[in-house]
C-alpha cells in the first residue's frame, strides 16, 4: 500500500493578523502561507507538487486572487483552488469561476466552521481527484504501450506501400507511352480514358494515404508521451512559421485546404516547442474537418495576435459545435463523444499547452461554431518563470 502524499493548504493572504488567525483555528491543517502575489508564485514553483488546495484572497499587494489561482492551475492543476472575496467583488468572483481558472469562491466575513468544512470538503475532493488520476495514470502507460507496438507494427509495411509507389510512379511514364503505341498498331482494346486517368491518380492517393497514416500514428505517439516533453528544446518560436508548417502537412482532402484562412501577425512569438505547437494543430484540424459540413460553406479561421501580455492564436471553425454539457469534458482523457476515437487528442493539447506555460479554452455553439482559444505568456517571462537560460 503507498504512503498518501503530502496535501497542503496554501492561503495567500497579506494580513499578518489573518494568517495568525488561520493557522490558531485550522491547526489540523498542513498549512503554508504567502502575503504577496510574488510570494505564492514562488511557493507554487518549489513546493507544488504538496499544494492541494490554494485559498487567496480576491486583492494583495501586488496583483489580485484571480491572478494567484490562474497560475495556479498552470503550475499545480490538480489542486483545489478557491477564492476569497467580499459581496462586492462577488461578479468578478463567478466570472472566474466560469472561466475555468477559480474551482469556487468564499464569503467574507468568514463562519469559522463554514471555512473549516470548506477545507475538509476541498481536501476530500482533491484526495478523489488524485485517485482519478492514478486510474488515468494505468490507462495512459497501456496506452502508451499499445502505440509503440501499433507505430511498430504499421511503420514497416507503410514504407513498404510506399516504395512501391513511388517505384510504379517512377515507371509510370514508360508505361502509358508503351500503351499509346500499343493502342496505335491495334495490339490492345481501347481502355476508356477515365480509367487510365484514374489509375495514374491512384499513385497519388495511395501517398496520401501512406502519408494520412504516418501522420495518425505521429498524433497516437505524441497524445500518449504528452507527459514525457522535453523542455531542454524549448525556444523562441514564431507562430505564424507554426502554423505554415501545420497547414502545409496536415494531409487535407476534398479541398479543404483551399477553406483554411490565416491571419498572421508576424511579431506572434511564444517559447515553447514548434514541433509541440504543430501537434497541438494537427489535432484541431482533425476534428474541425469531421464536424464541418461538405458544403463550400466550411470553413476554418486561424488568428494570430500578440499583445502586451504574450501571444495568442484562435483556431475557428463553423461546423456542428458542442453541446453545453459537454464544453467542460473535452480536455478530459480519455473522454470522447464519438463511437471511433480515444478521447486523448484535446487532452494531449491542453497538457502540452500547459507544458510551454500557457493554457487553452473553448467556446462552441451547436449548429454554429466552435473556436478555441490558445494563449501564452509573454517569452521572457515565461523563460525566467522556468528558469530558462
Amino acid at each position: 500500500m503507498s504512503t498518501q502524499q503530502p496535501a497542503r493548504i496554501l492561503l495567500v493572504e497579506d494580513e499578518p493578523a489573518i494568517q495568525r488567525l488561520f493557522r490558531h483555528t485550522y491547526g489540523e491543517f498542513d498549512l503554508i502561507t504567502a502575503s504577496t502575489l510574488a510570494e505564492a508564485l514562488e511557493l507554487l514553483e518549489k513546493e507544488g507538487h504538496s499544494i492541494a488546495v490554494v485559498l487567496a484572497d480576491h486583492y494583495l499587494p501586488d496583483g489580485t486572487g484571480v491572478d494567484v489561482l490562474s497560475w495556479a492551475r498552470q503550475q499545480r492543476p490538480e489542486a483545489i483552488r478557491m477564492l476569497t472575496t467580499s459581496h462586492a467583488q462577488i461578479n468578478q468572483a463567478v466570472g472566474a469561476v466560469n472561466e475555468g481558472g477559480v474551482t469556487g469562491y468564499i464569503l467574507k466575513p468568514w463562519e469559522l466552521e463554514t471555512l473549516r468544512q470548506h477545507l475538509r470538503d476541498a481536501l476530500q475532493t482533491y484526495h478523489e481527484r488524485q485517485q482519478e488520476l492514478a486510474l488515468l495514470e494505468g490507462k495512459r502507460q497501456t496506452l502508451i504501450s499499445l502505440a509503440s507496438s501499433i507505430a511498430h507494427e504499421m511503420r514497416t509495411p507503410l514504407a513498404t506501400i510506399r516504395l512501391r509507389a513511388e517505384a510504379i510512379a517512377e515507371h509510370w511514364p514508360t508505361l502509358m507511352a508503351l500503351y499509346r503505341d500499343a493502342l496505335a498498331t491495334g495490339a490492345l482494346g481501347t481502355v476508356r480514358p477515365g480509367r487510365v486517368q484514374a489509375l495514374g491518380n491512384s499513385l497519388d492517393v495511395i501517398r496520401s494515404e501512406v502519408d494520412r497514416s504516418n501522420l495518425v500514428i505521429d498524433m497516437l505517439l505524441a497524445s500518449a508521451q504528452a507527459d514525457e516533453i522535453d523542455h531542454s528544446s524549448f525556444r523562441i518560436q514564431h507562430a505564424g512559421d507554426c502554423v505554415r508548417e501545420a497547414l502545409t502537412h496536415y494531409p487535407f482532402t476534398d479541398g479543404m485546404a483551399a477553406r483554411v484562412s490565416l491571419r498572421d501577425d508576424p511579431h506572434c512569438r511564444f517559447y515553447g516547442s514548434d514541433v509541440l505547437l504543430v501537434f497541438v494543430l494537427y489535432n484541431l484540424i482533425k476534428n474541425a474537418c469531421q464536424a464541418l459540413p461538405a458544403s463550400d460553406a466550411a470553413r476554418i479561421r486561424i488568428s494570430l495576435r500578440q499583445t502586451s501580455g504574450g501571444a495568442s492564436l484562435t483556431f475557428t471553425d463553423n461546423g456542428t459545435g458542442m453541446a453545453p454539457e459537454v464544453l467542460p469534458h473535452i480536455f478530459d482523457d480519455f473522454y470522447t463523444t464519438r463511437t471511433v476515437g480515444t478521447g486523448i487528442g484535446l487532452a494531449f493539447c491542453r497538457r502540452a499547452m500547459r507544458a510551454m506555460g500557457g493554457e487553452i479554452r473553448c467556446r462552441s455553439r451547436p449548429g454554429r461554431y466552435t473556436s478555441f482559444r490558445l494563449r501564452w505568456p509573454l517569452p521572457g517571462i515565461q523563460k525566467k518563470s522556468r528558469g530558462a537560460p
